[in-house]
């Protein structure tokens, strides 16, 4: 699906202001640009220049956004891995300097990874993070919506943006990423290959983006396009991408086209995606700020190439680290390695036995960058003491590795196994990942994401008592993480023990206060108490900080109908509607206030959508049952009450009010 703009006549003529096209595509190897799949890509190489030899500086989509946006690397922004750091603007973006260039500035995403929440709208006018998600389940930062629902909402922000000021948009898509499933016209141009299906798909949308810019900018018009990283597709035992660091997951494109470059030049120099910044800002005639350490590699070469994964630690093994010459790329991690890669493109012979000099004199070097390290903070300074007051002792950061952590090569195929289980639980088929996650955690017992994982996937199974006592022996060995604070509140809640997730919830907003799924819970505890004020007070806040969530705006209409406010809830309620249309939650709370303000008629569609997208959702049919007979239609009504004493769980309350309700009609 494309949205083609309208013009009459010609594009604009050029005004000297040259508006510049960020196009970044996630898991895009540089190996699959080309050869057959990407014509459009290709097109955009002939225009510009390709720089053929450059690498992510993590293989994680947020910390290389935030590294393409500020020309910095992750030890230098501080944003090492995705959803555990958000980016702080202490650096100044792309965004931020064309925006104060007098540039309108819009990004489009297509994945929650890089929603609002994680810092990257830094600077941005219009930041469209509208990823569809299911509101019944935690939000995935795997989360996507497709390169076409993209490339439609960029154009058509695109139809109304005032041709008189230069733009910058930057677009980004998720396709590439796992898991695979390409439309099928693509996935046959691919060979029946996934990855290189969604690769193609990708490419189609990239093609009609650009063509209709340039209708709308004319032909000032700068376009960069890079992968964030590339994808194990087993190389190396890797299967996707995050912890190990070989070229298959850090190579990727990386082109440069518009006024004043010359087209069809191949630059195979060492670059790094923090040259993408300074290079960006010298096309448009603007200076690249102190801060940004890469280099406009147009104009000049890149020095050494670094790159990071610290990933791993999350499995209790060792961070990766790499430093890459124009010969020599070294891996420092347990056990290191050297590959001379003028004659060992793939990496297969580490040959750091034979090169000790060369290995010693990359280390050093690789010291000196990794020295300006630093972490964005996760947690408040007085975290401690908060935790502290709820009875909990605070940890050293969970960011230190043990002295002697294995290299996470040498467990690939565990985290294969683990990503494997992970995937099915994102289906809704945690049972069948069970007993691999029960195997995992007992066979690492230092991993916090096996352990953590394994917990929550026996909560989902209704295994609530064991993933009660699990989740409170994780809390007491990690009492810095908040995520395993906001499991345990669940899993108490689930168990009926709500001082105690009352308690848990608290401890996670107290590491992460910024968390609006905590405040979320901590909202369903006050709701399940009776403090309806107090519940809309943490909704509040929930939607304050991801406004994009339907079920946080259902709570929000919930608690502010129990408060009395009803305009309040009916705007909710329509808000988490707008999201999602069929979150059958919103639906019914919607009907319900309409029959509330004495609009049973009203209600009514509302509560035949919400049966129609969840036909078990018994409340849903019982208002309905009320509304019908609210408005005269008895019949109606009493089928309605019928099917839900037939269909509710025994003892139910629907059960028992639809059995009353239809003994009153007779």
């Amino acid at each position: 699906m494309t949205v083609t703009l309208m013009a009459c006549g010609a594009p604009p003529a050029s005004k000297g202001t040259p508006s510049v096209l960020l196009v970044t595509i996630d898991t895009l190897r540089a190996d699959r640009v080309g050869r057959g799949l990407t014509p459009a890509i290709d097109a955009l190489a002939q225009e510009g220049v390709s720089f053929t030899n450059t690498r992510a500086t993590v293989p994680l989509t947020l910390p290389s956004h935030v590294s393409i946006m500020t020309g910095t690397l992750p030890p230098e922004h501080g944003v090492r891995e995705n959803g555990v750091h958000r980016f702080d603007g202490s650096r100044p973006t792309l965004a931020r300097l064309f925006r104060d260039a007098g540039y309108t500035t819009a990004a489009f995403v297509g994945a929650y990874v890089l929603d609002r929440r994680f810092g990257l709208s830094d600077g941005f006018e219009m930041y469209d993070d509208r990823i569809p998600r299911d509101p019944r389940a935690p939000a995935r930062l795997e989360s996507e919506r497709r390169a076409d629902q993209v490339v439609v909402a960029a154009l058509k922000w695109l139809a109304g943006a005032d041709a008189s000021k230069p733009l910058f948009v930057w677009v980004h898509l998720y396709d590439p990423h796992a898991p695979h499933a390409p439309p099928a016209e693509f996935l046959k141009t691919a060979g029946h290959r996934a990855y290189e299906g969604e690769v193609a798909f990708a490419d189609s949308q990239v093609g009609s983006l650009i063509r209709d810019v340039r209708r709308k900018v004319g032909p000032d018009l700068v376009v960069a396009l890079a992968g964030d990283h590339g994808e194990g597709l087993g190389e190396h035992g890797e299967a996707t991408h995050g912890m190990l660091l070989y070229d298959s997951t850090l190579r990727v494109p990386f082109i440069v086209a518009g006024p004043g470059v010359q087209g069809g030049t191949r630059n195979d120099a060492p670059a790094s995606l923090r040259d993408l910044a300074p290079t960006l800002l010298a096309r448009a005639g603007l200076q690249a700020p102190a801060t940004m350490t890469g280099v406009d590699v147009i104009a000049g070469a890149s020095t050494d190439i670094y790159a990071e994964t610290t990933y791993p630690r999350a499995a209790g093994w060792s961070p990766v680290r790499a430093l890459v010459d124009d010969r020599w790329k070294l891996l420092s991690s347990s056990g290191p390695e050297l590959f001379d890669l003028s004659r060992d493109a793939g990496e297969k012979e580490n040959v750091v036995a034979q090169n000790a000099s060369v290995a010693a004199a990359m280390r050093t070097r690789l010291d000196r960058i990794f020295e300006s390290a630093r972490t964005s903070p996760s947690a408040t300074p007085d975290a401690a003491d908060r935790l502290r007051a709820l009875g909990y002792v605070a940890a050293a950061p969970s960011g230190r590795t043990p002295a002697g952590a294995p290299n996470p090569r040498d467990f690939i195929s565990a985290w294969n196994r683990f990503e494997q289980a992970l995937s099915l639980t994102a289906s809704g088929r945690s049972a069948e990942a069970l007993a691999d996650l029960r195997t995992l955690a007992a066979s690492f017992p230092s991993a916090r994401v096996f352990q953590a994982s394994y917990a929550q996937a026996l909560k989902d199974t209704g295994r609530t008592p064991q993933a009660l006592q699990f989740y409170r022996r994780l809390v007491s060995r990690w009492p810095d993480d908040a995520t395993l604070f906001h499991g345990l509140a669940l899993a108490a809640r689930a168990a009926g023990e709500r001082v105690e997730a009352m308690k848990a919830e608290q401890a996670a907003l107290a590491l992460a206060p910024d968390d609006p799924n905590a405040h979320n819970g901590l909202g369903l505890l006050h709701a399940d108490a009776g403090r309806a004020a107090d519940a809309a007070a943490a909704f509040e806040q929930a939607t304050r900080l991801d406004s994009n969530n339907a079920s946080f705006w259902t709570n929000l209409g919930n608690a502010r109908r129990e408060t009395g406010e009803l305009a309040a809830a009916s705007t909710a309620y329509q808000r988490a509607i707008d999201l999602d249309p069929r979150y059958a939650d919103a639906s019914n709370g919607m009907g319900v206030i309409l029959v509330q303000q004495q609009r049973p008629m009203d209600a009514i569609p509302f509560f035949e959508r919400a049966i129609a997208y969840d036909p078990a959702f018994h409340e849903a049919r019982l208002n309905l049952g009320i509304a019908l007979q609210e408005s005269g239609e008895t019949a109606r009504a009493a089928e309605q009450y019928r099917k839900v004493v037939g269909a509710a769980p025994a003892g139910s309350r629907e059960k028992r009010a639809a059995s009353e309700l239809l003994a009153a009609l007779r």
